[in-house]
């Protein structure tokens, strides 16, 4: 007897998992963009959202809600048993969204904010149409909050051409934005990191600051 869908998933899952999530992108990328060229339809974000629940999906068996004041829904769901199958089963499920999206639609961007597999309390994902939306990342707690702009301001103070804007938490992720007024040669992450690892040891960091092109090309 063959393994079934989720045998299969969580046995490729074991044995190559970052390569097999990269390929559940682009061949979810792909469907997506075969279906927009085939129908000639760019599905906007309330189609979209009506759309994603009947596919059958696990994430995406969800009622969307709009977002107040900005172009972006949101659908939270207590969690289903795909993230029992493996620890990243969630991740897996995740980028097969994202991928579809991607191709179904040139104004409509995915963002997961939490996800059982990431050991949150439930799932958590916003459709949103501006790249910088403020539902891009998850939002952080006020007392986290506190606490990081205490590190940034000591940061700043010991050094001025510094400034950090703290973005969200996504699946246990703090994403941030360094930037330095002046160029230099130190990464303005070496500055913060330690600090919030020291003061939150379970937040893993993402810094997403843009780096100028010609410092990139000598790297």
């Amino acid at each position: 007897m063959g393994l079934d869908h989720d045998a299969l998933v969580a046995l490729a899952l074991e044995r190559a998992p970052d390569d097999v999530l990269r390929k559940v992108f682009d061949v979810s990328r792909r469907l997506g963009a075969s279906f927009r060229a085939y129908h000639h339809l760019d599905l906007p974000l309330n189609d979209l959202c009506d759309v994603l629940p009947r596919l059958g999906v696990p994430c995406a068996a969800r009622s969307w809600t709009r977002v107040t004041g900005e172009a972006a829904c949101r659908g939270e769901r207590a969690g289903c048993r795909d993230a029992a199958l493996h620890p990243r089963a969630c991740a897996f499920w995740r980028e097969a969204i994202d991928g579809l999206v991607l191709g179904m639609t040139s104004a409509v961007l995915f963002a997961r904010h939490a996800s059982r597999g990431a050991g949150d309390a439930s799932c958590v994902d916003v459709l949103h149409v501006h790249p910088q939306s403020p539902s891009r990342f998850g939002p952080i707690p006020a007392h986290v909050r506190d606490e990081l702009e205490r590190i940034g301001r000591t940061a700043r103070a010991l050094d001025p051409s510094l400034a950090v804007t703290f973005l969200g938490i996504s699946e246990g992720v703090l994403y941030y934005r360094a930037e330095r007024d002046a160029a230099g040669d130190q990464h303005a992450s070496t500055a913060i990191e330690p600090a919030v690892r020291r003061r939150f040891p379970r937040l893993a960091l993402r810094e997403i600051s843009p780096r100028p092109v010609l410092a990139e090309a000598a790297i």
